[in-house]
């Protein structure tokens, strides 16, 4: 559904067609996406993007309670939120949702006994 709604935003949107695609329509997995969508939010200098999606595949690949998740804060959102007009809004904007799949990686981090690292990705 969020692949669908992605492209019908592309299709109204021209100037947002390879954003869209970058970061949704390109991506095998909505995880894939995920991966690189946040990795290039959090990135920084000190910290690349390839690294950080990195770290998102593997707690997403981990744990399986992450991927279901995932799923369900997404359609909460778009459910509850008056603002929301589709999935790809949620996925792309809103920054408590952001602020959420990074707390799942973190923690994730964080019960692996990778405990400096769960703190700088949670500080980003």
């Amino acid at each position: 559904l969020m692949l669908h709604e992605a492209k019908v935003e592309a299709a109204r949107e021209p100037l947002l067609v390879s954003f869209l695609y970058s970061t949704i329509i390109n991506h095998p997995t909505l995880e894939s996406a995920l991966a690189f969508h946040l990795a290039n939010r959090l990135s920084n200098p000190a910290m690349l993007s390839t690294q950080i999606m990195s770290l998102i595949r593997e707690a997403l690949d981990a744990d399986p309670d992450f991927r279901r998740n995932l799923r369900a804060d997404i359609l909460a959102v778009r459910d509850r939120d008056p603002a929301c007009n589709c999935l790809p809004d949620v996925f792309l904007y809103f920054k408590g949702f952001h602020a959420l799949q990074t707390y799942r990686v973190s923690h994730y981090l964080w019960k692996s006994g990778r405990r400096v690292l769960a703190h700088y990705l949670q500080s980003q």
